[in-house]
């Protein structure tokens, strides 16, 4: 099964063409590829936009150093035509640039059409943000915005991982990849720890969510398979290219994260 995917690089916005069966209604084929550009924005509530080319989109930065404020504009007006892309109006992902901190958000929108969640930076250092939404015609859009935090990096680089075992919340999840061309299918095993098979649950509309980010910026969002016991995803990858995989799955009402990374 080919679930949505939408690869997105540091200079483009890509309304993304979304294909496989098994994806919500929401998702649907979207416009062409539109160039964009912008620089991070400044602290302290500084007013940033980032443009979207041909596709006439731009974020507007308004975020400070506890709270990612931003609004979507199309022209001079503001941006209302919002539809529902897995149970939500707007995905927020925010991860540092060294493929650290990740985060999946889902901010409100206020009565003048800015988002706002509250969100402090676990350790300094420049974050990427993509604002991931729909709109009423059911074309899939993601604009990255960038804002620097101050503060102790911490530990920092990307350090390359090669395990495909984890252990997060007491459950085991073991990795398993196969590729065929440029096709690469992910797929989680779960157990407790009793070694039993867990069971995850619908999250989002999806019984799993899974971000890939390249060190680059590069972009894709895909959905596990609703047949089959383990959570598959499926999703097309550049030739000799390496991304890190943030995946999300709810077990007992609850949300794990967990990372992987992958080098073709």
């Amino acid at each position: 099964h080919f679930f949505s995917f939408l690869i997105f690089s540091m200079k483009y916005i890509v309304p993304i063409l979304i294909t496989g069966s098994l994806l919500l209604s929401a998702c649907a084929p979207t416009t062409p590829t539109a160039q964009h550009g912008g620089n991070a924005s400044e602290s302290g509530g500084h007013q940033q936009d980032v443009t979207a080319g041909s596709a006439n989109l731009m974020v507007r930065d308004q975020s400070t150093d506890n709270e990612i404020a931003f609004s979507v504009r199309e022209g001079n007006e503001t941006f209302a035509d919002y539809g529902v892309s897995h149970t939500k109006e707007m995905h927020l992902i925010v991860v540092r640039d060294d493929l650290q901190h990740f985060q999946h958000l889902h901010p409100e929108r206020d009565t003048d059409g800015v988002w706002r969640v509250s969100f402090t930076a676990p350790a300094g250092g420049t974050y990427w943000r993509y604002a991931d939404f729909v709109d009423t015609d059911e074309k899939t859009y993601t604009i990255q915005f960038d804002k620097e935090f101050l503060g102790d990096l911490g530990t920092y680089g990307i350090a390359k991982n090669s395990e495909t075992v984890k252990t997060v919340d007491g459950y085991r999840i073991e990795l398993e990849t196969a590729k065929m061309g440029n096709d690469v299918s992910f797929t989680y095993k779960i157990t407790d720890a009793n070694s039993q098979p867990v069971q995850v649950e619908q999250y989002l509309g999806a019984r799993g969510h899974s971000v890939l980010i390249s060190p680059t910026g590069d972009f894709i969002h895909a959905h596990a398979s609703e047949e089959g016991e383990d959570p598959v995803f499926t999703t097309t990858l550049p030739p000799d290219s390496f991304y890190r995989a943030f995946t999300q799955f709810q077990i007992k009402g609850e949300v794990i994260t967990v990372d992987f990374d992958w080098q073709s």
